[in-house]
């Protein structure tokens, strides 16, 4: 069996997509279909299916695809025992977050670690909360940064407080008040971010807890994205206190007290229960805990 068919087939599972495989490992995807078709006479059987657009793993395919994981698995265990052997001096790290720490809290830790550690790759992959353990679970990221669990297959430490706060615009009705009821909050119009963003999931469940009902609320994805938006009067929204200082000291937003919701939370590292860290992720978590936390607005 041929390694690297492997590895396009593994790569085309994954996105369910030959396109995207295509994408992802540089190549044309003329190239991508000939890969996996050498797989597939190697093997004797068809592991991919086409309806339409939509592509689908076959049942050999789901068996070839559980034993292609593990062999991927193995080969990145054995970059990271080579990696302590070689006490960082090379090697890769691949991180993930969600947005707020991505955006606001990892920077600084990342930028630090690369000087000190310039010889490993590290990359840093943003989306949601849920999207990252995903990912972390698929073992396609050593490390993850959430504002909620969604997974509890994946080993969490915790890593940082944070409090999720009410913004509105200049110039709303609320941006001259100390605080709101959940009865005025409830009149308004709602912009939340995506399904799979820990905010949302915080907001939503607290909420829930305390009665009120957000109806038709307007989806964004990202803090940035729903930031904006709340700017530019289409709505109030709640965000990360990590993430709106420079739009409170610019005055482009506001905050209001919302006495009747908890809305803390804390942000999570998470991993792979089954896959022992790398030196890298190691060397990264204990910059992590020394490294100072920016100052959330208050």
């Amino acid at each position: 069996m041929n390694i690297h068919h492997l590895e396009v087939f593994y790569t085309v599972a994954k996105r369910l997509s030959y396109s995207r495989a295509a994408e992802d490992l540089y190549i044309s995807q003329p190239a991508v279909s000939r890969h996996v078709q050498s797989l597939e006479k190697d093997l004797g059987a068809k592991l991919l299916g086409q309806r339409g657009n939509r592509v689908y793993l076959t049942d050999a395919g789901r068996i070839v695809f559980d034993y292609a994981q593990r062999v991927f698995g193995l080969t990145n265990e054995v970059r990271r025992a080579l990696q302590e052997l070689e006490g960082l001096q090379r090697g890769y790290l691949r991180l993930g977050a969600s947005s707020t720490p991505g955006a606001y809290l990892l920077p600084q830790v990342v930028i630090l670690f690369r000087e000190r550690y310039p010889g490993v790759e590290l990359t840093l992959a943003i989306g949601n909360s849920q999207q990252i353990e995903e990912r972390v679970l698929r073992n396609e990221l050593d490390l993850g940064v959430v504002g909620a669990r969604f997974l509890p297959e994946l080993h969490v430490q915790p890593y940082a407080r944070d409090t999720l706060v009410l913004i509105v615009p200049t110039g709303h009705p609320f941006a001259e008040r100390e605080s709101v009821s959940l009865e005025e909050l409830e009149r308004e119009p709602f912009i939340l971010r995506e399904a799979g963003s820990g905010t949302r999931r915080i907001v939503e469940e607290e909420l829930g807890r305390v009665g009120v009902a957000i109806r038709h609320p307007f989806e964004l994805c990202g803090c940035e994205a729903v930031k904006r938006a709340v700017a530019a009067g289409m709505g109030i929204a709640f965000v990360s206190s990590y993430s709106i200082s420079l739009e409170i000291e610019s005055g482009m937003l506001r905050t209001v007290a919302v006495p009747d919701l908890h809305l803390e939370r804390e942000l999570s590292v998470v991993s792979h229960k089954d896959v022992r860290p790398s030196a890298a992720a190691l060397a990264f978590l204990a910059m992590m805990r020394k490294a100072p936390l920016p100052k959330p607005f208050h």
